[in-house]
């Protein structure tokens, strides 16, 4: 019995050692939850008076980095770094899928198809509708620097957003789009590097896709007939 109690006793210790260890380890990196987040202005609904069919193609990330996973930063005083990382969705799932969302809640009628293109009028497949959208991603990031007491979070969203008409076969817009939201807090959490690079993705999508005069406007340069 005796050499029962000092077996679990032993493993106690050990376990505890090693919760110990790990709560005490540095962190290697940060992981953040990228989405799209509607804002309480985000109501952009569509003209019900016309039925286009919208395709979204899946973003290209033309971010000059080459870890395309890598969202940001966060840095100490010191100058040491620490990256951050997404936790569910990639930055080109994140973009085009929050695109697809903001236009969806709009009202819009999208096609289930996400296709990848090149940017090209030439390589447009009858298929995709009546207007294609497509894209880069330019910018995508979110740094915080722990300065002392000061945490100063800022989050960088660029995108180039090209829009084609599918029946004809043309690319008839570009538009570049940034954002750049920033915080300054006395605390540092992963939830506060979420919330600006939602934000600074969210903000960047609405300009274009959650703007109903410019949607429509957009929609009137295309082949209806």
């Amino acid at each position: 019995m005796k050499r029962y109690f000092s077996l679990i006793a032993g493993t106690g210790i050990a376990a505890l050692t090693l919760i110990l260890l790990f709560s005490c380890a540095p962190v290697n990196l940060y992981t953040i939850n990228m989405n799209y987040t509607p804002s309480e202005t985000a109501a952009a609904k569509a003209d019900s008076t016309r039925t286009v069919s919208l395709t979204v193609a899946r973003f290209i990330d033309s971010r000059s980095i080459q870890d395309k996973m890598i969202i940001g930063r966060v840095v100490s005083p010191d100058g040491g770094t620490i990256p951050v990382l997404p936790k569910y969705l990639k930055p080109v799932d994140a973009v085009t899928g929050g695109i697809r969302e903001c236009l969806s809640a709009a009202g819009y009628s999208l096609s289930p198809e996400i296709p990848v293109w090149d940017l090209q009028s030439d390589s447009i497949e009858e298929k995709w509708g009546t207007l294609l959208i497509g894209g880069t991603i330019d910018k995508l990031e979110v740094v915080c620097h722990k300065d002392g007491i000061k945490k100063n979070y800022k989050a960088n969203v660029k995108l180039t957003i090209v829009f084609a008409d599918v029946h004809n076969a043309r690319i008839f817009r570009k538009m570049e789009i940034e954002t750049s939201p920033s915080l300054v807090h006395v605390r540092f959490s992963e939830k506060m590097l979420e919330e600006q690079i939602n934000k600074a993705l969210s903000d960047s999508i609405e300009q274009v896709f959650g703007n109903r005069e410019i949607m429509q406007k957009i929609l009137g340069e295309t082949a209806w007939e």
